[in-house]
């Protein structure tokens, strides 16, 4: 039973540092996304695409529906949330030292299964809808990303959007790896709960077991 003890005690530090983990590169993906909505005006460049104008060099975007960059925005704000709520939560019962319950558990697994489905298909859409704006400038990404004039007579600034998106899309693909991790974690957890029931259970008929042995020899 000691052995358990420790082992949820190890889980639910790594939990914690974990949480505080994907907290902050959460803000790698909201921080960068919310720059990148701004400099381009309210538009989304994920799966933009467009051609460059002979006449003055400048480039015609015919942009993709701004749902990709909110959806990603949005994604980042909750998963913050949700991380740092968790956060708050280990650390208080590291510092009570105590420890969750199985329903808590049972809830924490689902949380981070829900979280990396999220996450996974957040990543694969981003990654996916850089690479389709990159291809549109026909030209090195990074360079474009200096040089270009999008729109005739607009104020949107491209300056900066190859660092923006690239550091989005590194954080999505980092809180996918902190999810996965936060999901074995919790797994791990549930399962040890669940051993630990199983073995309380079997010593409590066991004891019934001796106990009724015990009586029917008093009887004899």
């Amino acid at each position: 039973m000691m052995s358990m003890m420790s082992i949820t005690n190890v889980v639910l530090l790594s939990q914690s540092a974990v949480y505080t983990v994907s907290a902050i590169v959460s803000l790698c993906v909201w921080i960068p996304m919310s720059l990148h909505l701004y400099s381009f005006c309210g538009h989304c460049s994920l799966y933009s695409t467009g051609q460059y104008v002979e006449e003055d060099g400048s480039f015609d975007p015919n942009w993709s529906s701004v749902f990709h960059c909110v959806f990603t925005l949005t994604t980042a704000i909750i998963l913050f949330g949700t991380a740092f709520i968790q956060m708050c939560r280990k650390f208080i019962l590291l510092y009570r030292g105590t420890d969750s319950t199985f329903l808590s558990a049972f809830v924490d697994t689902v949380l981070a299964l829900m979280a990396t489905l999220l996450v996974l298909t957040d990543a694969i859409l981003v990654t996916k809808g850089f690479s389709v704006w990159c291809q549109s400038v026909a030209q090195s990404c990074e360079t474009a990303s200096s040089v270009m004039v999008i729109g005739k007579d607009s104020d949107i600034d491209p300056k900066g959007f190859f660092l923006e998106l690239g550091s989005v899309q590194f954080g999505i693909w980092s809180l996918l790896v902190c999810w996965v991790l936060t999901l074995v974690l919790a797994s791990r957890k549930l399962f040890v709960y669940h051993e630990r029931e199983n073995m309380i259970v079997s010593m409590a008929r066991e004891r019934h077991r001796h106990i009724g042995s015990d009586y029917t020899r008093l009887e004899t």
